[in-house]
């Protein structure tokens, strides 16, 4: 593997990684909060992953495939309503994890690109 290939995927893996820990700190904030209003520290991510994050909430509200897992899941397990902060969750984890993934992989080509044009050889 090429060196622009693998510092490619470790500055996209490290800035997936580190917006999904973001993504479950919200989760547990909106988990543990007793303010019915605590889901709304999602908007945050709407604007850091935009435009995925909100495609990806537009075609849920839509097709509502998580709607109904997260339910069951919180009706199995919760016996609560946290099938909003659930689907909030899968969808910033997943989306907007993707999104920073393919940041940090087109900002390591675009700079191994620059490096490799604008490298001076010794005289």
């Amino acid at each position: 593997m090429n060196r622009p290939i693998k510092d490619g995927l470790v500055l996209g893996t490290t800035l997936l990684v580190i917006h999904t820990f973001a993504s479950f700190l919200v989760f547990l904030y909106c988990h543990t909060s007793t303010d019915g209003q605590a889901v709304f520290a999602y908007f945050l991510f709407f604007v850091i992953d935009a435009p995925t994050v909100p495609l990806a909430f537009e075609i849920e509200g839509k097709i509502g495939l998580l709607s109904g897992l997260t339910d069951l899941w919180t009706d199995l397990w919760y016996q609560g309503h946290q099938g909003v902060n659930l689907r909030a969750f899968i969808l910033t984890t997943i989306f907007g994890g993707l999104h920073w993934f393919i940041i940090g992989n087109l900002t390591s080509y675009a700079f191994a690109w620059i490096h490799k044009r604008f490298y001076r050889q010794p005289a």
